[in-house]
């Protein structure tokens, strides 16, 4: 039997209850059955239905964005979208490595809900397309709505990027979405919490300097030897640097990198530390960093299976 506040305070007056404990006890259900109650610190989780679908912006009805797109998967607010030429396995795939990355113990809730929510709020998309897609889409969206109000840090090609369908330690080969996927998700993390990832003066690039062996704003044109960390590529900028180093030290926290599952941490003349264990004894402010600050990053490895059933498709 379900009653109204006013049946609820006489039903309990007759058993007995003294008027103001039986108000306090409205007072409590009434906010527990308000959908705008919720705890305000910073470590509370909002319930699903911030994120469900029907809360959430329809991107999939922009006009802007239909002109390019055919494919719309919405993971907790934050869409994947194909162009007409992505095969639709290959856009759910990066949709639950998405999914895995903002939810990594599939509990159907995010891990961290402020990032989530700033991707959502901000509007930001994973497309799965090709070079020409994506030309085609900027040239198209002059002027439009998604020209200032679509948030895009990185995206996947289909006809180019590597692609471990089932998961890096099933396939074993690379599979670019861990590293895309993950620059998406990112971009949150900087904006959330600057202090320790933002672009200016953060503890990632505290970090960054030490395993560059140095704070270089420009590429240097040799790294000294006590690095570990030496991307070279000349066109990538000091925050460039942070955010593909950043990239890096989380593939080693979570063992993505791993030798016995793909060749990805082969020698190479950028990143060379291969797991948790290494990252722990060579790079020691980077490991604290994901682990000793009570953020809640990945600790599995995605690989696009995603469990709950909260990823929706239009």
């Amino acid at each position: 039997m379900n009653l109204g506040i006013d049946e609820f305070y006489f039903v309990q007056l007759a058993k007995g209850m003294k008027p103001i404990k039986t108000l306090l006890t409205i007072l409590f259900i009434s906010l527990l059955s308000s959908p705008s109650w919720s705890a305000t610190n910073d470590e509370a989780k909002p319930t699903n239905n911030i994120f469900k679908s029907k809360k959430s912006k329809d991107l999939s009805s922009w006009e802007c964005m239909r002109g390019s797109f055919d494919k719309f998967v919405e993971v907790y607010g934050v869409y994947v979208v194909g162009s007409p030429g992505a095969p639709m396995n290959k856009v759910m795939h990066t949709a639950g490595v998405l999914a895995q990355y903002l939810d990594n113990d599939e509990n159907g809730l995010p891990d961290d809900p402020r990032v989530a929510s700033y991707l959502s709020n901000n509007n930001y998309i994973v497309p799965v397309w090709s070079v020409s897609d994506r030309e085609n889409f900027w040239e198209n969206a002059r002027g439009s709505y998604c020209e200032d109000n679509i948030g895009m840090a990185a995206s996947m090609y289909y006809d180019e990027d590597q692609w471990a369908i089932g998961g890096i330690q099933k396939t074993g080969q690379w599979d670019t979405n861990l590293e895309e996927v993950w620059h998406v998700v990112s971009a949150g993390w900087y904006e959330v919490y600057p202090k320790y990832f933002g672009n200016k003066e953060s503890m990632l690039h505290e970090a960054m300097d030490k395993a560059r062996g140095g704070k270089f704003v420009e590429v240097p044109s040799k790294y000294p030897k006590s690095a570990w960390y030496t991307y070279n590529d000349k066109g990538c900028s000091y925050e460039c640097q942070a955010h593909e180093y950043f990239y890096w030290i989380l593939m080693a926290n979570i063992n993505a990198l791993n030798l016995s599952y793909t060749d990805k941490c082969s020698p190479n003349d950028e990143w060379n530390i291969c797991n948790r264990f290494d990252l722990k004894k060579m790079d020691i402010l980077a490991y604290e960093l994901l682990n000793n600050y009570d953020f809640i990053f990945p600790t599995k490895i995605p690989n696009g299976e995603y469990k709950p059933n909260i990823i929706n498709v239009y």
